[in-house]
């Protein structure tokens, strides 16, 4: 059975930008082998991964689904 969530937009568009930077990143070896580059990405990225992961796709997830992850 699938279950069906409801996401707004905005937010699905922000991760598509944030997803489309680290497959700019790592779609050529010569960025992703430049540690200059990498830790620069990092750098710049972090907050937003951060932001992401803990408030965006996390409040996405349904409660029982969220209890699952925590209990992993």
């Amino acid at each position: 059975m699938t279950t069906t969530i409801n996401i707004e937009l905005d937010e699905v568009c922000r991760v598509f930008d944030f997803l489309e930077k680290v497959q700019d990143l790592m779609h050529q070896p010569e960025k992703y082998e430049d540690i200059d580059i990498v830790k620069k990405f990092v750098e710049e990225n972090y907050s937003e991964v951060k932001e992401l992961y803990y408030d965006v796709v996390w409040n996405w997830l349904p409660n029982k689904k969220k209890q699952e992850i925590e209990e992993r």
